[in-house]
């Protein structure tokens, strides 16, 4: 298998001195797949180059940094944000951020298991000039997404590789966000501590996480499997990343996924040294996907496949359209080119 780097990861290798061979052990590729997305009348506005941008000190000092640095970027991206949230619910951005906090109680899931997080996101608001209920509720993307009518959301894909040989372990995904998104590309690059690994964090100005890797080779990609089941009071996709990425080994961050309570259901990519595997992660339960007896790689798109904790709305709207679930599953295009 041929080893796959992205530039930011290999800058990032040779800075870490001592640790760059832990580090180089694992490659992420980030991509962002524009081909299986909708066009939308409106084309990005961002410059499309890769920002990076070093975070350090407490929680709010690093949020701090991501907003003034960001402002404008981010200003602008919630106020797009919020044009497409009144087209596609048909009520003010106000309503529907304060429909949704009242809807939800994602906060001590947060401060339980990602401590300091929610300060970030403070920091963030403050930098950038926006209150914090609206900078608290951009982060919360894939729970928007399950908690709407659509639970078949055709959102990125995911692929993972075990070490073999001199080919390090390798996690990768397409990460397929709205158009309106587009041109920001962003690396968070954070200092690491006694406490907690540095880490390069891939998003979009203004979000804590999408995608992500540390120096101690622990990665992780998601993709959206909106049709399991979710909790109104777990951790959020994003700070669940975050929270993977404090981890100092694989097996730490496979014990993290497992004990969290998450909101919004998603298939967990995680890599390490020589470990790289794939979790269906739903409100209730965790089951890991393997291809095939005896499989060294993993690979996963937008239906769920070994889990069976669904949504019931999911499974209701099956029913109404006459649709068996053993023929609902094979449907997406992407997962039978993998």
């Amino acid at each position: 298998m041929a080893k796959l780097t992205s530039p930011v990861s290999r800058r990032y290798s040779l800075s870490m001195g001592k640790r760059r061979l832990l580090f180089s052990s694992v490659f992420l590729v980030l991509t962002v797949s524009l081909a299986l997305i909708p066009k939308e009348s409106s084309s990005p506005a961002g410059e499309g180059k890769l920002r990076v941008l070093e975070l350090r000190g407490t929680p709010y000092e690093r949020g701090q940094i991501h907003g003034r640095s960001l402002k404008p970027e981010i200003q602008d991206l919630v106020k797009r944000w919020k044009t497409n949230i009144e087209k596609t619910y048909s009520v003010p951005a106000t309503t529907y951020i304060q429909r949704l906090l009242e809807a939800t109680d994602f906060q001590p899931a947060i401060e339980r298991w990602t401590p300091g997080l929610l300060d970030e996101v403070r920091g963030i608001a403050d930098g950038a000039g926006i209150d914090f209920p609206t900078m608290y509720a951009f982060q919360l993307i894939d729970e928007t997404w399950v908690m709407g009518d659509d639970l078949g959301l055709s959102k990125c894909t995911a692929i993972a590789a075990r070490r073999r040989g001199d080919s390090p372990a390798l996690v990768a995904q397409t990460l397929d966000i709205p158009t309106f998104y587009h041109g920001y590309r962003t690396v968070l690059r954070i200092e690491g501590s006694a406490d907690e690994p540095g880490a390069l964090i891939f998003t979009i100005p203004g979000v804590v996480a999408a995608n992500g890797l540390n120096d101690r080779s622990v990665a992780v990609c998601v993709n959206a499997v909106t049709q399991l089941a979710y909790s109104a009071k777990g951790l959020p996709v994003d700070f669940a990343v975050r929270g993977i990425l404090r981890q100092k080994t694989y097996q730490d961050a496979v014990r993290f996924l497992k004990e969290i309570q998450p909101a919004a259901p998603q298939n967990y990519v995680i890599g390490g040294p020589k470990e790289a595997a794939g979790f269906e992660r739903s409100a209730n339960r965790m089951v890991e996907f393997i291809p095939f007896e005896g499989a060294e790689f993993t690979y996963h798109t937008n239906h769920p496949l070994a889990n069976d904790d669904f949504n019931p709305r999911f499974i209701e709207g099956l029913k109404k359209r006459g649709v068996a679930l053993d023929a609902y599953k094979p449907r997406c295009p992407r997962f039978r080119f993998l």
